[in-house]
């Protein structure tokens, strides 16, 4: 598997870094973040698109917004 990052929160100090990061051989994106904990945020999602046993809510910064919305546009998917 070949994992290639696509973006990295500037705002990291190094080591458990938020981050996006893509499956070369699949495209599919991985990202790496805060777990959502919050029983009432967790909840209201719920509403949205219920969490399956294997699935959890990530949260990330708003400062990363403008970062995942460019590394998933501007780079090949590879697929």
């Amino acid at each position: 598997m070949a994992l290639r990052l696509l973006a990295i929160d500037p705002n990291t100090q190094g080591g458990n870094c938020l981050a996006v990061i893509m499956d070369e051989q699949t495209g599919d994106v991985l990202f790496q973040g805060w777990t959502e904990t919050d029983p009432a945020t967790l909840e209201e999602a719920a509403q949205h698109s219920p969490l399956a046993p294997h699935e959890t809510l990530v949260r990330f910064p708003a400062r990363m917004r403008k970062l995942i919305l460019e590394a998933l546009s501007d780079r090949d998917t590879g697929t």
